[in-house]
Formats: C-alpha cells, sequence, structure tokens
C-alpha cells in the first residue's frame, strides 16, 4: 500500500476497538488494458444505439467517455521500460482519439463502424499475446 496518494487514492479511517486508526491511502486496483479494451468497446456500442435512437446528447457523452479511456490508456505507456511496441500503441491511441473526435463531429457511423472493429481486434490481439504468455 503506497503512503502517498495517487490521482486515484482514497483516504479511509479504519475503526478499532481503542479508537480510528491513523489515515491510511487505499489505492483502488487499476482496471487492466483488456477491461479498459472492454469498456472502450461498451461505450462505442451504446453510442451506437443512442445514435439510433436520435439521443444526440447520449451519443457525444458515450463518445467522451470512450476518449476519456484512450486518453488514459495513452498516458499509462512507460516509454521508458515498454519497447518498441510503446512508440506503436502510443500512434495508434492518437489515431483512435483522432476518429473518436471525427466520428462526433462527422456523425459518420460507418466510421464508428470501422474503429469498434480495429479496438476489437486489439483487444482480440492483447488477449492472444496474454494466452502465448501464460503458455
Amino acid at each position: 500500500m503506497s503512503k502517498h496518494p495517487t490521482p486515484h487514492s482514497v483516504r479511509i479511517q479504519a475503526r478499532t476497538p481503542t479508537g480510528y486508526a491513523p489515515n491510511r491511502i487505499v489505492t483502488p486496483v487499476a482496471p487492466t488494458v483488456p477491461e479498459r479494451y472492454e469498456q472502450l468497446l461498451t461505450n462505442l456500442a451504446q453510442a451506437e444505439r443512442e445514435w439510433e435512437a436520435s439521443d444526440d446528447a447520449g451519443r457525444c457523452a458515450r463518445l467522451e467517455e470512450a476518449s476519456s479511456i484512450v486518453f488514459e490508456l495513452l498516458y499509462g505507456l512507460d516509454f521508458k521500460q515498454g519497447g518498441e511496441l510503446v512508440p506503436r500503441l502510443a500512434g495508434l491511441y492518437g489515431y483512435i482519439a483522432s476518429e473518436l473526435l471525427a466520428v462526433g463531429k462527422t456523425r459518420d457511423r460507418a466510421r464508428l463502424i470501422q474503429l469498434r472493429d480495429m479496438i476489437t481486434t486489439l483487444r482480440q490481439s492483447w488477449y492472444g499475446s496474454v494466452e502465448k504468455f501464460k503458455g
């Protein structure tokens, strides 16, 4: 457990038989990259459904949430120790963020579907890599 807070840390006080324990900092477990891809795909699917329902506000909110996930993935890359894959992922995440912005502005549903398919492939590749690493 970290002694220093992070942006997602929470301070808690535990009740003990003699009173309250000193403040402790608890950092929640961050979602894994595949989990973030799942959340990204969920947001894109919801945006598509809201597109069909003509819910522009909901669609925009889902695309914004998807963009936040992409930037979180980008900021989580370790450029010092990540090897040659990190700059490639950074470029890909930058492209995805750009496409999300374009989809929001142009309302190009075909572009949204293409983006969803690309992220699905990325997620499958990640799971395939994990399985190879385990085996």
